[in-house]
């Protein structure tokens, strides 16, 4: 029996004096224990894995054959807790095969350490190894908390082996393996090649990065092992670089005594390996821990990074600034490389830099404040000045005839007394004259333009498909008469106003509130997609410069000013409307009519024969009448009007028993009343 106890010394005194220089955890009741070995196991659940004794790979120079027959023997033990419980094989899912554990399908109750331990009478070593089981993550071919890491810099080459396939190898063959990225199958590139069991990247670029599965199969059961490869920017030669500061760039920071202050050094580094930045700040030749407490440095923060390389910041942190601290500060950035640094300095605000400051803010202010003031007293006329310089000409190839359609109500003779002569005035006589003959601008107005007839209503339509905008002028008669329901009674036109197809300009010549039939009109502004409303305030409105005739304008096409000697030509009577917007009658025979009609000192010789006619216009509408001797009263400075029917007017012959006052109606030539001067039949 003494000889294999000799030689179990033997043995024993080889494996101690072969021996790894590694430190071992400690020694417990003479067995040596080398705690956890370094190399872990991962597997899925339901693949077969093998987990060997280390002892014999990193720890002692012999094998298990050796070792067997020197009389030691290996047992296995799993931890629990602190405790070490006997392994029992059942053959069915776990075995034991010389030197290793083999789990035929491990589960995820397998996890844990397991620990080997070789020994006899005399001797004992022990070694724990680490096993760890996951389930795949959903839609994926691996677990994150079970793959290996592999990295490697850009443009270099790189192998990547599939792990622990030299324990899924049979004697006669190997493995057949294939390889995934990303759990599906790759078209390598032409410098992506398979080696045997690995992957070789022949140059690695940025792309590269990923997830790769090798997978093989082994007694009818997958086996997959998932290795992350991390792409890195090349190893930098280069110590780091300052950001803020700039290098030999000292900073001036104008701090206010009483303060809270943080300052930030910012760096960039190059990827230097494993090695995280080492960033920190100095005041002269004391670190920030050495200066009072109310400086401090705040956490790195890491700003961003890329392929390894990273931008990171360091702040200085002043609780509260005193005199003491008024000082040059220095941020200290280095790695393996060299080091760099980058100063600031404090300096105490003076009460000049608040008031310059406060001075310009102040004089920005104002700046603003007038361009506001200046925009919205004088909106308008920037508008229409950039408009006549710079606006393209609206009424350019838009087929459309007329740039405006008039709407308001006509006031019969038998309504000159009505309460609102102004208004009235101002709708049939000055608002049509100084668009027309002022501005240029061509308008179609239903009463002077449009002879009824048993189509009067698709013909109103018609023209105000033809029109630019829709002018409705808002007179006290206009809303008595409901002068507005045919936009609301006739299809076409209300679609014309809801669709937007046309821009309406709605002017106000009275305050609406409190008139008959009012909320109607409001219901119509509200259906109006496009709508500007404009108020006639009377003779604030008078001259051409008001405000009203400028927004008028700005609402109206755009159209390139024309000269008023190639406009309508004026006579005397219409410039004075124009100085100061004076009614003057509608139908009226000038100074250019001084051949037809004579003075009165002439007329008591004029005469025609019973035969002649005399043609009556009024704006192109044409009556032929029988001439007759006209007695025509001298008016003084005043001119002849034509006051004719107003039947007449529209197109239509005058029915004899329905004449009134056929003493002063029936005249053909008369002289108006002053009354008549002031409110006209028509206009033109």
């Amino acid at each position: 029996m003494k000889p294999p106890f000799l030689l179990a010394l033997v043995v024993g005194s080889v494996v101690s004096t072969n021996l790894k220089m590694v430190s071992k955890r400690n020694s417990v009741d003479g067995c040596i224990d080398w705690s956890v070995d370094l190399k872990t196991y991962m597997a899925l659940a339901g693949e077969p894995v093998r987990v060997k004794c280390a002892l014999f790979y990193s720890y002692i120079r012999t094998n298990y054959s050796m070792a067997q027959s020197t009389g030691l023997r290996l047992m296995w033990y799993k931890n629990k807790d602190d405790l070490e419980e006997p392994i029992i094989f059942s053959e069915v899912r776990m075995s034991k095969e010389e030197d290793s554990i083999w789990f035929h399908s491990v589960e995820a109750q397998d996890s844990g350490f397991y620990t080997c331990v070789l020994r006899n009478s005399t001797y004992c070593m022990k070694v724990s190894m680490s096993l760890t089981v996951a389930e795949n993550e959903s839609g994926l071919c691996y677990n994150s908390r079970i793959r290996y890491l592999e990295k490697s810099e850009v443009t270099k080459r790189k192998e990547i082996s599939c792990p622990d396939m030299d324990d899924f190898k049979k004697s006669d063959q190997e493995p057949d393996v294939v390889w995934y990225k990303e759990c599906k199958p790759k078209m390598w590139r032409s410098i992506i090649i398979q080696k045997g069991n690995a992957l070789l990247i022949q140059e690695v670029q940025e792309e590269d990065g990923g997830n790769y599965t090798c997978e093989l199969k082994y007694e009818g059961k997958l086996v997959r092992r998932t290795t992350e490869l991390k792409v890195t920017a090349l190893l930098t030669d280069k110590p780091p670089k300052p950001l803020f500061p700039m290098e030999n760039q000292p900073s001036v920071i104008d701090v206010q005594l009483g303060k809270p202050l943080n300052i930030p050094c910012k760096a960039f580094f190059g990827f230097s390996g494993e090695s995280g930045p080492m960033i920190y700040w100095m005041k002269g030749e004391k670190f920030i821990e050495e200066l009072a407490g109310h400086i401090r440095e705040g956490e790195i923060r890491l700003l961003k990074e890329h392929l390894g390389e990273k931008e990171v910041e360091l702040a200085l942190i002043f609780d509260s600034v005193v005199e003491a601290d008024l000082a040059n500060y220095t941020c200290h950035v280095e790695n393996r490389n060299g080091r760099k640094h980058a100063s600031v300095l404090l300096r105490k605000k003076d009460l000049i830099y608040k008031i310059e400051l406060a001075g310009g803010l102040g004089a920005i202010f104002l700046l603003l404040v007038l361009l506001v003031v200046i925009y919205k007293c004088y909106n308008i006329e920037l508008m229409l000045f950039y408009r006549q310089h710079f606006g393209d000409d609206e009424i350019a190839d838009d087929n459309k005839e007329y740039d405006a359609y008039l709407s308001y109500t006509k006031v019969d003779q038998d309504t000159l007394d009505c309460d609102n002569p102004e208004e009235e005035q101002f709708a049939l006589e000055i608002l049509p004259d100084v668009l027309e003959k002022h501005y240029g601008y061509k308008l179609f107005i239903p009463e002077r333009d449009l002879i009824p007839s048993g189509t009067y209503v698709e013909d109103l339509t018609r023209y105000v498909e033809q029109s630019r905008r829709l002018i409705i002028v808002l007179t006290p008669d206009y809303i008595l008469r409901r002068g507005w329901s045919i936009f609301e009674l006739e299809s076409r036109l209300h679609n014309m106003l809801v669709s937007g197809e046309i821009k309406v300009i709605l002017i106000e010549c009275t305050e609406l509130k409190g008139k008959v039939n009012c909320q109607e009109v409001e219901s119509l502004k509200r259906s109006i997609k496009f709508l500007s409303l404009i108020k006639w305030k009377g003779p604030k409105s008078s001259k051409l410069n008001s405000k009203f005739w400028k927004h008028l304008i700005y609402e109206m096409p755009t159209k390139k000013k024309e000269m008023l000697s190639q406009c309508h030509v004026l006579d005397s009577a219409e410039q004075g409307l124009f100085g100061e917007l004076q009614p003057i009658p509608s139908i009226a025979m000038t100074s250019t009519s001084a051949s037809l009609v004579s003075s009165q000192a002439d007329l008591p010789d004029f005469h025609h024969s019973d035969s002649m006619q005399t043609r009556h216009c009024c704006r192109g509408y044409k009556q032929e009448m029988p001439s007759t001797t006209l007695p025509v009263p001298s008016l003084g400075n005043h001119h002849t009007y034509c006051n004719l029917p107003l039947t007449l007017l529209n197109g239509q012959l005058p029915l004899n028993n329905a004449l009134k006052d056929t003493d002063h109606r029936n005249s053909s030539l008369l002289p108006l009343s002053p009354k008549e001067l002031s409110f006209t039949s028509d206009i033109w």
